[in-house]
């Protein structure tokens, strides 16, 4: 392989980078903020706001093994380029929204969009362009990526308060339709490694041949479970972090601790990057599913409050910067590049349906039976998505798939 070949992937995972910092962070992120705003304009409790951000994810998700199949069918590049277009004019769209309605059904129809811009859209690119190498463009992406969220509260902050909500979404739209969707316009435009370049074999066996027939929906329904029952947690404890470490007495400090979160995420993908690189996507997603229910056991145990507090924090960001990871690296070493967009989508609607209700059911279930019920019913969830991963693995050294 030439050194061009070598590095042929970094421009195009910095490029993606940008427009899913972009997509995240407009399409994500800033809603929390611009909510406020928003329920005051239109004279409705922020509830109502929330309430539509859930429908629209739930749309996204029933929509997203479609938009997977057209991923494969059409090119998934292609895809980010339609949705780049398409999210910049309904963005344009939601500044402009006379009433609740409106706003509701352009919030509903960005968030099934977005399944064509986020990180399925950008897996699957990197998986059809970058071939044996797409592992670790998958992980350097997902270290950009990560700064959506650190960029996006603060600057959308100040933006609603300096210009308001409407014309927040309008810059927005500019984003999109000036910054990601050029960008992805190029990335289509980019040819695929050759097939026959040297090295690609070798790095194509690494993990084994991908699974086929019956080992293969075995292993795929083992992997969707883990990943809905992991997701089921991970949505219900990073939404109530705050007001879970409240709950086991930290009081104020939970503010603090909580904030731990995003660091753990960034060491945890440094650490796959620079030292599990020849790890088997399953083992790393063992780790990152693992983390959920130790973290649990953290809060349980006879623990100092603030001892407890940090581990559990940390855990969870472990567990949120490697599920990233291993949603897309996964499906790729066990079932290879063809039918990827599919397989992504179908996990994300199984991921989602099953989340869907877990911030909510997890805040009544802490109500009704108190946090240490509620945290040791999620203990047990957590040991039952860890179990078809260790499964799944020793299928594979036993070499049944």
């Amino acid at each position: 392989m030439t050194a061009g070949h070598r590095t042929s992937l970094t421009p195009l995972v910095w490029a993606l980078g940008v427009t899913q910092v972009i997509g995240y962070g407009t399409l994500y992120y800033a809603y929390a903020i611009l909510a406020p705003a928003v329920a005051r304009d239109f004279a409705v409790a922020e509830a109502s706001l929330f309430a539509i951000f859930s429908v629209g994810l739930l749309a996204a998700g029933l929509t997203a093994p479609k938009l997977g199949a057209w991923m494969d069918r059409f090119g998934a590049p292609r895809l980010m380029v339609a949705g780049s277009a398409l999210a910049g004019l309904l963005l344009a769209a939601l500044s402009v929204a006379p009433n609740l309605w409106v706003f509701a059904a352009l919030v509903i129809a960005i968030e099934i969009v977005g399944i064509a811009v986020l990180y399925d859209a950008a897996f699957a690119t990197l998986a059809h362009l970058g071939r044996a190498r797409a592992r670790r463009a998958i992980t350097h992406l997902t270290l950009i990526a990560g700064f959506a969220s650190t960029l996006f509260w603060p600057l959308t902050g100040w933006l609603v308060g300096e210009l308001g909500w409407r014309h927040c979404y309008l810059l927005f739209a500019a984003l999109h339709l000036l910054v990601a969707l050029p960008l992805h316009g190029w990335v289509a435009r980019r040819p695929r490694l050759a097939e026959d370049a040297p090295g690609a074999a070798a790095a194509t066996a690494e993990f084994g041949p991908p699974l086929q027939g019956v080992a293969a929906r075995v292993a795929f329904w083992m992997v969707a479970i883990s990943f809905a029952l992991g997701g089921v947690l991970t949505s219900a404890l990073t939404f109530h972090l705050v007001s879970t470490l409240q709950a086991v007495g930290l009081g104020a400090g939970a503010y603090l601790v909580a904030m731990l979160m995003g660091p753990a995420q960034v060491v945890a993908r440094l650490t796959d990057a620079l030292f599990w690189r020849g790890l088997h996507p399953v083992r790393v997603a063992i780790i990152a599913i693992a983390a959920l229910p130790l973290a649990m056991l953290a809060l349980l145990v006879p623990l100092p409050v603030v001892v407890a507090s940090v581990v559990f924090a940390i855990l969870l960001g472990i567990n949120a910067g490697l599920s990233s990871i291993v949603r897309g690296t996964v499906p790729l070493a066990l079932f290879g590049a063809a039918g990827y967009g599919a397989r992504l989508g179908q996990l994300a609607a199984i991921r989602t349906v099953l989340g869907a209700g877990a911030p909510f059911l997890f805040a009544v279930s802490a109500e009704g039976v108190g946090m240490r019920a509620a945290l040791a019913g999620a203990l047990v969830i957590g040991v039952a998505a860890v179990a078809p991963l260790l499964v799944l693995q020793a299928r594979l050294r036993s070499g049944g798939g």
